[in-house]
């Protein structure tokens, strides 16, 4: 086979390409609601006994913890398989150089702002509340943050000789890493080489490996990587945290072109849903102190479940889905604009508005309440002006509203964000 028939636009014959044509809800609503849960969770870290953050309240809960450790398994790689089926929508909808031009600077230009401006405060705060640097006019620190030659940043180094941070927001350039890979292999993928892939994919995979087969690549990825890279959001040196997430986000590309499997993740959901609370119940076990013995078979069945945990947890969630969010509404439609803007500004508004309130000691129940009544109100009120703003809006994500309205015409839910 000659290169100009490998890439050439005849030898394109996607396995279904119309696929991008029919939208599924359930990613939209499924977007919007894993997005809240991470505001819920950060403000959880606030309280969480036992696991540290950048600031923390005087009230903690190990019973908190717990509960947290649930969506601790699974809600980043269940954000990273939705953004890796968003993707595929968006690749096979526009041509490579519009996509191209439209991803880089959706995630590029938040990233960039956010580390200058966004998450400075953050960065204000946790310096202050754990006594690393002493210097009391926010001014002045956001000076020192942003000179890399500054003395009081020197012991703080990020990346190299930079302190410069990106808190939160590293799921971004993760996400653009992971696109432009698939945006580079896509002729590839799309060309009548890896038809034949597609097509026996479709016929020949069945559900079970679906569900059977991610729980033994996680399992083989913390064996391998999880020692050697712990988790650390240093984007060079991340290399377990990377697997993990490409695995979730390749999953997430390749499933929403295999619809009949897609589909069928609904009619398991009373399966699903046992399983993966099972394997919560172990985790609250082992973290708390449990063992299954000393032996090596012990630590790979203890391997194994918990990331099976991880897993089903995402494929239940996926069904269940599937079967209860099969329409859409207006509150939908303008979740989904400005979820995107909420998750930039979400963990600095908690963090500044804890510094302000915590301080008062209102007690276990009404400071978290007021925290996330605040900050839920401050995503929505800052929003609404944000998207007003006409450069402004770029730094947080948000579409032109004319681009936005072409997107509703078309039903692109799954284009509009992460």
């Amino acid at each position: 086979m000659t290169q100009a028939q490998t890439f050439s636009p005849s030898t394109v014959a996607p396995l279904q390409p119309e696929f991008h044509r029919h939208r599924l809800v359930e990613l939209d609503w499924l977007r919007v609601l894993v997005f809240g849960l991470l505001i819920l969770y950060h403000t959880g870290m606030l309280y969480a006994e036992g696991w540290d953050w950048h600031y923390k309240s005087t009230y903690t809960s190990s019973l908190l913890t717990n509960i947290m450790l649930w969506s601790n398994q699974w809600r980043m790689s269940l954000l990273f398989l939705i953004s890796g089926a968003a993707t595929s929508f968006l690749i096979a909808k526009q041509p490579a150089g519009q996509f191209i031009r439209g991803r880089i600077p959706l995630l590029l230009l938040p990233l960039l702002f956010g580390m200058l401006v966004v998450v400075v405060p953050q960065v204000y705060v946790e310096a202050h509340s754990k006594g690393l640097i002493n210097s009391p006019n926010y001014w002045h620190f956001w000076y020192l943050y942003l000179d890399q030659t500054s003395a009081e940043f020197a012991p703080h180094k990020t990346l190299g000789q930079l302190h410069l941070t990106w808190n939160h927001l590293w799921f971004l350039p993760y996400i653009l890493a992971y696109s432009l890979i698939f945006w580079a292999i896509y002729p590839l993928l799309n060309s009548r080489v890896c038809a034949p892939v597609w097509q026996w994919l479709s016929k020949t995979l069945s559900i079970r490996v679906v569900i059977l087969a991610p729980i033994a690549l996680f399992y083989l990825i913390g064996w391998w990587l999880y020692d050697k890279y712990p988790t650390t959001h240093n984007f060079v040196q991340d290399w377990y945290n990377h697997a993990r997430s490409f695995l979730c986000f390749a999953m997430g590309f390749a499933l929403v072109r295999l619809r009949l499997l897609w589909n069928q993740l609904a009619s398991l959901r009373w399966y699903l849903l046992p399983g993966a609370l099972l394997t919560y119940a172990y985790a609250l076990f082992a973290f708390n102190g449990g063992s299954l013995g000393d032996s090596d078979l012990a630590d790979e069945i203890n391997g194994v479940i918990w990331s099976a945990n991880g897993w089903l947890w995402i494929v239940a969630i996926i069904a269940w889905a599937q079967y209860w969010f099969r329409f859409s509404n207006p509150l939908l439609k303008y979740l989904n604009r400005g979820v995107y803007c909420f998750y930039i500004l979400h963990q600095t508004l908690i963090i500044v508005i804890a510094y302000f309130v915590v301080p008062h000691k209102l007690g276990s129940v009404l400071e978290p309440l007021l925290i996330i009544c605040a900050v839920a109100v401050s995503c929505v009120v800052l929003f609404e002006l944000i998207k007003r703003l006409p450069i402004i809006r770029v730094l947080f994500g948000i579409q032109h509203p004319k681009n936005q309205g072409q997107d509703l015409q078309r039903g692109d839910c799954q284009c509009r964000t992460l």
